[in-house]
Parts: C-alpha cells; structure tokens; sequence
C-alpha cells in the first residue's frame, strides 16, 4: 500500500513537535497501525505554499511558493491535511476555509484549531461524511487528553448535562504571577516564556480562548449551536491585586473557570469568569500549566474529571497524532 500522503498547514511549535513524534513514531506506526507516511506539503506564513507529492523535508522545503491553498493541494495530494494556525475566535477564518478547501479535495482534516469547530463544525463534519473522510480536532480544547473522543467512544448514552473546566493555562499561569506580587504584563511575559500563550496572548487574559473552547465543546457534544459573544465572558485583566492575593491566602485561588449547563427550559448557557475554587473542588487541582475539565453526566453522581497536568506542544501534537491514526486506520479497515 502507497505510503500515507501528510501536508502540515502551519508549521509553528504544534506541527513541529508533531513532525519530531511522527519521526519518533515511525516504526511503532508502520508496525502496529500499517501506516508508512510521507510528507508532501508543508504552509506557513515564513515559508508560504510548498508541495511535492514524491516527498519533502518540512524544515527545508524546497521548490516555488505556490500562492494558494487550491494550487498547493492540488501539488501536494495529501491523504491527510494537518492543520494547526492562529486562533481567529470571532470567524475561525482562515483555517475554516483551509479545511474546507482540504476536505473538498479529498482529505482526511486534523487540526488543532478551535475557532473552526465553533464557526464551522456541522458544515466540515458534513463535508468529511459525504466524502467518506473525518474532520477530527481532538487537541483543540485540553490540548491533546480525550475530551470529544471519550464522549464518542467510552460514554455513549451518559446523559451529559454539563462541563466545567479551567481550559486556558496561561491565565492561571497570569493569576500565580499577580499572587507573586508581579504585574498581569509579566504574567503573560511568564506564559510566553513557557510557550503556552496564544499567538495573541489577550484571547487567553480576556477570556475568548475559555470561550471558544467551551463552545466547541457545547456544540460537538450538548447539541448547542453557541457563539462565543452568546457566552457571559469576564477576564482577569481587569482584577485587583490584592483581591487575587487574598483569594490565595485564604485556600481558595482564583482561577478562570469556563462553564456550560442547561438550565430549567433546556437551553444552555455558558460563561467564563475568575472563580475562587477550594481544594474540594474538582477543578482545585490547577497549579501552573494544568488544564482540568469536569464532566457532569447522569451515570456519574460525582461527575468524571480529566486532568491535564503541564501539557506543551508535544501533548497537542499527540493529539493530532491520535486523530491522525483514527482517520486513517478507519480509511483502511
């Protein structure tokens, strides 16, 4: 069988960490899973559109820019189109119509994007269905643990009627600074030293990044069909110091939490606001770069928690990886 054609649209910290795992991955892949894997097309702003279908060297691609994500799929025939660029939380544009384009010339999508799966799921998943392909995004949210992939493939019937969860590690990371005495601007400068802000690092300080993520997860798994302006949103860019400060000194840390729920008409609302959170509570584990999502379901009186601790870019990368492996053992099978 013909080696699995790979293009890697955006080629930042997520997509080169996912290259170095594939590499690493190489032989467990081939052996395990029979999937042999050539890369074919690499974009990114630096690079712009390089394709070639008997193979490239993502870190040096050669060949022209081909202008165009039309042009370049056209060159790079990929099997499988890896997607992970800057966040647009308003439109998801343009992974959206990256993934569009992707999917309508016959690839599988993997993407770390959550913009597109609130803007765009129903319309992409439809796309990927009617082609006999996937649109699978399951590091968009908790940056590589199972948040859509446990729902679909180990809770079936669970009767979800919620989900909290702290979903931005660089806030947390912001708010252990002001504990520090330090200011929110040196928070953030804490969390880009880690690699772990967004691109835009005011997405995660405002909100928008909890927001997107609590939609996606609202519209994929609770039936919504919510926008981030529908979700009551409040950041920590505007809380006083020493409000901060005292929430630490008296066990109960503020953190930014992100929550959806049905209320008593069925309708879902969500918000995302800082919230003191004891050590009783199940998102109370968060301490630097940990990400937590708590499940509230019928079949589990206490609620199912997933905890992330100190992702990085390899663990989203794995994400990516994961989905990878469904979409195309299941193109095989």
């Amino acid at each position: 069988m013909p080696p699995t054609r790979l293009a890697f649209l955006g080629f930042g910290a997520v997509n080169r960490a996912l290259h170095a795992l594939l590499l690493r991955r190489r032989e467990a892949l081939a052996r395990d899973y029979g999937i042999e894997w050539v890369v074919t097309g690499v974009a990114s702003r630096r690079m712009g559109w390089r394709a070639d279908p008997g193979g490239l060297d993502p870190d040096a691609p050669h060949g022209a820019d081909l202008g165009d994500v039309d042009a370049w799929l056209h060159a790079a025939r990929p099997d499988v189109v890896l997607e992970a660029i800057a966040l647009d939380p308003h439109a998801g544009q343009p992974a959206l119509a990256y993934l569009r384009a992707s999917l309508r010339a016959g690839a599988h999508a993997v993407s770390a994007n959550k913009g597109p799966v609130v803007h765009g799921w129903r319309e992409l998943d439809a796309l990927a269905r009617a082609a006999g392909r996937r649109y699978l995004f399951e590091a968009a949210v908790m940056d590589g643990a199972p948040v859509f992939s446990l729902v679909r493939d180990c809770l079936p019937l669970a009767g979800l009627r919620g989900v909290r969860g702290v979903f931005t590690s660089t806030a947390t990371v912001v708010l252990e600074a002001v504990e520090d005495g330090l200011s929110v601007a040196e928070g953030v400068a804490r969390a880009q030293a880690l690699g772990i802000a967004e691109s835009d690092p005011r997405y995660d300080v405002d909100g928008w990044d909890s927001a997107v993520k609590l939609c996606a997860v609202a519209n994929v798994l609770m039936g919504g069909d919510l926008r981030p302006s529908d979700v009551a949103r409040e950041g920590i860019g505007a809380l006083d110091p020493r409000d901060v400060r005292r929430a630490r000194d008296e066990g109960r840390p503020l953190r930014l939490v992100g929550e959806v729920a049905r209320d008593d008409a069925g309708r879902l609302r969500a918000g995302v606001a800082p919230t003191p959170l004891g050590a009783s509570d199940p998102l109370g584990v968060v301490r630097g770069a940990t990400l937590v999502m708590h499940y509230d379901a019928e079949v589990f009186p206490g609620g199912l928690t997933v905890t992330s601790h100190d992702p990085d870019p390899t663990t989203t990368a794995y994400g990516m990886l994961a989905d990878l492996v469904t979409a195309t053992v299941q193109r095989r099978a």
